[in-house]
């Protein structure tokens, strides 16, 4: 009779909930298509999540008049997600999207955890908060407060700090 730790270490793979962060820029659509793909594959939910970064702490740091700017882009950046959802759903009902104010690595947690997402799919592009994930206590915050995987991908034929590689002319 086998082990059932064997058994289960074998099993296959459940997803049923895809969580994709994204900052809505061209270079971050590869994380969805890959979610997206998954999705599929696995029939799970999908959830876009949009954060934006405050990038004031107070009213006292912006200047008479700017006041207007950060709900200008809220305004902007939720209407942008709202058509990516729209997009995704021709394509894929099972989705939503969510849209947050705030620190992206606690958001991203948070998200993950009130959703029950079995995974997290992220774009390696240069985001500046997934730099500073990767390499400062943001990347504590995620990798160690999520209870799910975190797939991190980017686009094919591309590596950190290198140019994609030209193909030689024919002689």
């Amino acid at each position: 009779m086998e082990d059932k730790a064997e058994i289960s270490r074998l099993s296959p793979v459940e997803i049923k909930t895809i969580l994709v962060p994204t900052d809505l820029r061209p270079e971050s659509m590869i994380a969805l298509r890959y979610a997206l793909t998954l999705a599929k594959q696995f029939d799970a939910n999908l959830t876009l999540l949009h954060v934006l970064e405050e990038p004031y702490t107070s009213d006292t740091e912006l200047e008479p008049g700017a006041e207007e700017l950060p709900v200008l882009k809220k305004s902007d950046e939720e209407q942008e997600l709202a058509l990516l959802e729209e997009e995704l759903r021709s394509e894929y009902r099972n989705c939503r999207s969510c849209f947050r104010v705030g620190s992206p690595f606690r958001q991203i947690v948070h998200e993950a955890e009130n959703i029950k997402a079995s995974l997290i799919v992220i774009s390696s592009h240069s985001y500046a908060w997934l730099e500073r994930m990767l390499h400062g206590s943001g990347a504590d915050i995620i990798l160690h407060s999520t209870l799910c995987p975190v797939l991190v991908v980017k686009e094919p034929g591309t590596a950190q700090g290198s140019k994609p590689q030209e193909t030689p002319e024919p002689r």
